[in-house]
């Protein structure tokens, strides 16, 4: 049997995505775990398989796969992916669409430019404050706050505000904040660059692994801390570190949504 397969791009993730709504198979781990080879599979670092719901109100279900075969949580850029290829392929002819996911039932919304909006079920709350020690602190020209904010979102992130990404010595900070954070290990921190009061420049160094430069949740923790900081207004577009425009964020009283573009890849098909 051939599956037929997207792969597709948001915010430095690659997905393939399986749309099985339209065709039928049952897929295991193993095939997963294939499947990610780069070299001998198709090549990826999430999967996510779009599947009919098991409640009426919702239009689909989507389940997320890491190259393990696992099932893991969502992020918004998986949901900017399937929620493009839904609408591109007309599974579902709707701007507006209720998906089931994993402990989270959400609704998006496709925009004409191909853009996607995601809901953000929850919001930041600062865990704790590390303060930088003194060598870091003296000279501080690279430095907007000599604090950094532990900020819980899905977990822990460690945020820095500073006043140039480029002297931003995070391999040392990284480690820095391993020692301090011992349940977050490795560490990850980002810093964020206010350009103005509608664009962040974000970088991510993770202790041990280096730059991060794909989706994760320490983007929208960074990012929704500086609008509750007042540094940023409560729409703000997010830079990467290469100067590109990756997604922007939209905040009303405590709701807040993350809207960025996908790109569909190639499509294949893979025998099972």
């Amino acid at each position: 049997m051939l599956l037929r397969f997207t792969k597709m791009h948001g915010f430095g993730n690659d997905l393939m995505v399986l749309d099985l709504i339209s065709q039928y198979a049952y897929i295991q781990p193993q095939q997963m775990r294939a499947w990610s080879e780069r070299r001998t599979g198709v090549g990826f670092e999430r999967l996510a398989l779009i599947e009919v719901p098991q409640h009426p109100d919702v239009d689909f279900s989507c389940r997320v796969f890491d190259t393990s075969g696992t099932e893991v949580d969502w992020l918004a850029s998986d949901l900017w992916c399937v929620a493009r290829l839904v609408a591109d392929q007309r599974l579902i002819s709707k701007a507006q669409m209720r998906i089931e996911l994993r402990h989270a039932v959400i609704d998006v919304e496709v925009h004409a430019n191909g853009s996607v909006s995601v809901p953000l079920v929850a919001a930041p709350i600062l865990a704790k404050t590390i303060a930088l020690p003194h060598s870091y602190t003296q000279p501080s020209a690279w430095l907007r706050t000599t604090d950094v904010s532990v900020v819980s979102l899905h977990g822990l992130h460690a945020v820095l505000a500073v006043a140039d990404l480029a002297q931003a010595p995070l391999v040392e900070l990284a480690e820095y904040i391993t020692q301090k954070l011992p349940t977050c290990d490795p560490a990850l921190i980002t810093a964020l660059q206010v350009q103005d009061m509608q664009t962040l420049s974000l970088r991510t160094w993770q202790h041990g692994r280096g730059d991060i430069k794909h989706f994760h949740h320490g983007v929208c923790a960074a990012a929704l801390y500086a609008i509750e900081q007042g540094w940023v207004d409560s729409q703000v577009q997010i830079q990467s570190s290469e100067g590109g425009i990756e997604c922007r964020f939209h905040r009303v009283a405590q709701q807040a949504w993350i809207t960025g573009l996908a790109a569909r890849i190639y499509e294949g098909q893979i025998r099972i």
